[in-house]
């Protein structure tokens, strides 16, 4: 087990090591532009990175099990955080939609912490029902209503792409712990049809479904960003135009340096480049299923099982946009994007799987209250 936590700190190293990189490359002409500072975003890179080291290092050592302790803590400070989103006078809005909180210079998205604070939630809920997990009504019911306040909150912002991958770490875990594939599969056809009711209801996002089934009928709006990101997909060839000499960041392809940042990195590294940093990802994966795999706590299989499947999801959608296999949404890539929050989460979910490969194998004892009997005293005896 400490060959996979080793390999995973090298996974982690190398991911953010290229982000500094490519952050700094992506953002350097559009911060000289807005803020005449072309290390801005550099600065706030390294700034972030620096902030998640603590946490990391904390979540690695301490122990994971006291994540039980504070499931019900975390989902109610993230309904608080994303109602005063909304409602509160910190809410920022940007893009059309109100996804930060910030106070100051400090900006962050509740949606990031709801995230992790559902998939505690439900590791502690589903390893404490394991016994009446095939019958839903019984123990999942208010589970599920729980966390579908969380992800109408999320949608209310908008923001779909996270309800989506909230929705879908969601149903892993509970098809991990060992629910009935009939309400598994019921509930799969019930988000699929939400999800389509969503998308006819709203044109916009139409517009990005039509724009991701022929982009070019609309190269000037809805197709613009993903034609964009062929474009500099296309130019990168094999081996890529070189680091720092992309053309697609020069104000041609928006957010180049937070959900678009792949498109950059496929251009001035190439086929090479973008299949490298898909390795990773995919190595993070197989690491995180082995540390569920092998954890013999319950809680700790569930808990690392979200987590994994939060930032490996995360990572295979964002490339799916950015290569016109899926619609665009805003649904940044793991440790790569610019962006403080995602950045931070992604290091403690990293720091509790650790934890959980180092912890998860130790001997867990349930110990059940004895009942007390009474004892007859018979006479003579």
């Amino acid at each position: 087990m400490k060959k996979t936590v080793i390999l995973l700190v090298i996974v982690v190293i190398a991911l953010v090591a290229v982000s500094i990189v490519m952050v700094y490359s992506t953002s350097a002409i559009y911060a000289e532009e807005k803020f005449q500072d072309e290390r801005f975003f550099l600065k706030k890179s390294l700034f972030w990175v620096g902030i998640s080291i603590g946490p990391f290092i904390l979540c690695s050592f301490c122990n994971y099990r006291i994540f039980k302790y504070l499931s019900l803590f975390l989902m109610a400070v993230s309904m608080g955080l994303l109602l005063l989103t909304m409602f509160g006078p910190f809410g920022h809005t940007a893009g059309g939609a109100t996804r930060w909180l910030r106070i100051g210079p400090i900006g962050f998205q509740p949606s990031e912490l709801a995230k992790m604070a559902v998939i505690v939630y439900l590791a502690d809920v589903l390893s404490r029902k394991q016994d009446t997990i095939k019958f839903f009504f019984k123990s999942l019911l208010f589970p599920s209503l729980l966390v579908c306040v969380i992800l109408f909150l999320i949608l209310q912002q908008p923001d779909l792409g996270t309800t989506a991958l909230v929705a879908l770490i969601t149903l892993m875990m509970f098809l991990v712990a060992g629910i009935k594939l009939t309400y598994f599969f019921l509930s799969i056809a019930g988000g699929v049809m939400g999800l389509a009711v969503l998308i006819l209801k709203f044109p916009y996002r139409m517009k990005r479904v039509i724009a991701f089934l022929d982009p070019f009928q609309d190269p000037q709006g809805s197709g613009f960003q993903i034609i964009q990101s062929f474009i500099a997909l296309g130019s990168g060839g094999m081996y890529g135009v070189g680091l720092g000499e992309g053309k697609q960041k020069l104000f041609y392809l928006p957010e180049a340096h937070t959900d678009f940042i792949f498109a950059i990195i496929g251009e001035e590294l190439g086929l090479l480049g973008t299949f490298c940093v898909t390795v990773l990802f995919f190595v993070f994966f197989i690491c995180g299923v082995c540390i569920a795999y092998r954890c013999r706590d319950v809680f700790g299989k569930l808990l690392a099982t979200g987590l994994v499947m939060a930032i490996s999801v995360q990572a295979a959608i964002n490339i799916c946009v950015v290569t016109g296999m899926m619609p665009t949404k805003g649904i940044p890539l793991p440790f790569l994007s610019f962006g403080g929050t995602n950045l931070l989460v992604n290091f403690i979910a990293t720091g509790v799987l650790i934890n959980i490969a180092l912890r998860g194998n130790d001997k867990v004892v349930d110990v059940k209250p004895v009942k007390k009997q009474r004892i007859k005293l018979i006479p003579g005896r």
